[in-house]
């Protein structure tokens, strides 16, 4: 997760400066226009949050948040959690670790009430592809040791 935050952070940059019209490296200004005028769903990708052009607005942004938050959540618990050997880990570790998917779905929600549309399309379609990842991950090549791997023989 560290390794992609740099990469967040810079995609962030990148989506905030073309939504807000500023053309940034590649981006022409044509290109700019072209984002400023892209929509999802009738909304436009460059918007921010959860208050829009009304309700409609307000249904497509929670809707992608939630899909995003819930998708996040059932990787990490379902997928990550079960292919992590806890064996000998500190107790506090262990008990963050419980925590940390619903954590992780909770920013979500909180995150997407901050960034453009565009940002919160990108976070579902990752969460599509990392839910799929770490199924195929999980299903065959689990992690010796861990409980998705079965019981030791």
């Amino acid at each position: 997760m560290l390794l992609q935050l740099p990469i967040w952070f810079a995609l962030y940059q990148l989506l905030a400066d073309v939504a807000a019209g500023v053309p940034v490296g590649a981006m022409t200004p044509e290109l700019v226009a072209s984002l400023g005028a892209a929509t999802l769903f009738g909304v436009p990708l460059a918007e921010r949050g959860y208050l829009g052009a009304g309700p409609a607005h307000l249904a497509v942004v929670a809707g992608m948040a939630v899909v995003a938050a819930a998708l996040t959540y059932a990787t990490q618990r379902f997928l990550v959690a079960p292919n992590t050997v806890t064996d000998g880990l500190p107790e506090a570790i262990a008990g963050v670790q419980q925590i940390l998917p619903a954590l992780s779905a909770l920013g979500l929600i909180v995150a997407a009430g901050v960034v453009p549309v565009a940002l919160l399309a990108y976070w579902v379609c990752n969460s599509v592809w990392t839910l799929a990842q770490s199924a195929v991950i999980c299903r065959w090549f689990p992690t010796p040791g861990s409980s998705a791997a079965g019981p030791a023989t």
